[in-house]
This record gives C-alpha cells, sequence and structure tokens, in this order.
C-alpha cells in the first residue's frame, strides 16, 4: 500500500478541529473530543485512505456536534467539494431534528450499503473507536452506561452496532484487506459488549 503524503491541508484541517472542540470532552469521560477525530483518522490513514478521506475523518464529527450547516459551508471553502461531501455522509443530521435517536440511525444504516467505499471507512474507523471508549465504560460503569447513552436502553444500543458490523461485513471486499483489522476488532469488541451486559 503507497503512504500517504499529508500536507498543510491535513494541518490546517487539524488546527480547525482543535479549534472546534477545544474544550469539549467525549461524554461522561476526560478525553478531549479532539482525541476521538485524532483516532478516527489515523485508523483511516491505516485503512488506506488518502489525504481527502483523513481529513474527511478528521472532521466528521464538526457538523453534527453543533456545527450545523454553516460548519459544512467552511469545510466546503477550505478542503473542498469532496471532503465536504464525505463528512456530510459521516454526518446522521446536519441541524438537530429532534427525532428519535433510533429513528436518525435507522435512517443512517438505510444509507450505509450505498455509501462510497470512503464514507464506509470514515464510518468503520469511527465505530472502532467509538466501541472501544463504550467498552471501557462498560467496566467502569456496568449496565448504567445504557441507560445514559442516547439509544436509552441495551437493546436498541446493541441492535445500533451489531448492525453496523453486519452491514461492514456485506461490504468487506470492496473495503479490502487493509480494513480486515479494523472489522475483526469492531466486531469482537461489539460481542464483548453483548457478553459483558445484560
Amino acid at each position: 500500500m503507497p503512504r500517504t503524503e499529508l500536507t498543510h491541508r491535513f494541518d490546517e484541517a487539524f488546527a480547525y478541529a482543535s479549534e472546534r472542540f477545544a474544550g469539549k470532552v467525549r461524554g461522561n469521560t476526560r478525553v478531549p473530543s479532539i482525541a476521538h477525530a485524532m483516532a478516527v483518522s489515523a485508523l483511516a490513514l491505516d485503512m488506506g485512505a488518502d489525504e481527502t478521506e483523513a481529513i474527511a475523518a478528521l472532521l466528521h464529527d464538526v457538523v453534527e456536534d453543533g456545527g450545523g450547516h454553516a460548519a459544512l459551508d467552511h469545510i466546503r471553502a477550505e478542503w473542498g467539494e469532496q471532503v465536504a461531501a464525505l463528512v456530510e455522509l459521516s454526518t446522521d443530521e446536519i441541524e438537530p431534528s429532534g427525532r428519535p435517536w433510533r429513528e436518525v440511525k435507522e435512517d443512517y444504516l438505510a444509507r450505509l450499503p450505498t455509501e462510497p467505499v470512503a464514507a464506509l471507512r470514515i464510518s468503520l474507523a469511527d465505530k472502532a473507536d467509538n466501541t472501544r471508549t463504550l467498552l471501557r465504560g462498560l467496566s467502569e460503569e456496568g449496565d448504567a452506561l445504557f441507560a445514559r447513552h442516547t439509544a436509552g436502553d441495551r437493546d436498541t444500543f446493541l441492535w445500533y452496532y451489531e448492525s453496523l458490523v453486519a452491514i461492514f461485513r456485506s461490504r468487506r471486499e470492496e473495503l479490502g484487506d487493509a480494513c480486515a483489522s479494523v472489522l475483526t476488532e469492531l466486531t469482537r469488541v461489539v460481542d464483548l459488549l453483548r457478553e459483558r451486559s445484560g
């Protein structure tokens, strides 16, 4: 796999993400929010992402976490249409709609099977890092983790992540060999989340 060169575009995206997430931490942890953006971008690069995809991975939560249309427009102006399109595909809702969590996730799952491979890779990286954090939370809190999660309950939460695993597996060939270890890890962690809960 050829090495991905990162240029000033990536550096500028990292500075922007750091600014957007300044002072924020991941839900009920002491981990800075920027750490998740960094992890998702690093995982995407490990799976063969080019710079455009790595930037989109770095910025994947900016729109959803309060940036809305203004942030998406800024991303498009600064990093181009390809980055903006991948960020939009990674976003459940550009602006909050107030719809139930499950309904929003059902819409996301419905479109994931036909999304471009670059968007699928970002989603796989995102979910792999999310589930690592969730598994840590489960070991510290037990099933209280599910009660405070936006999903609202254990079964809904596990339904979402198990559905994601099934979609990623169905597109395993398109994702390629470079993604195999991340998909294996995600599958293992989701299985552990089920085994260690309830």
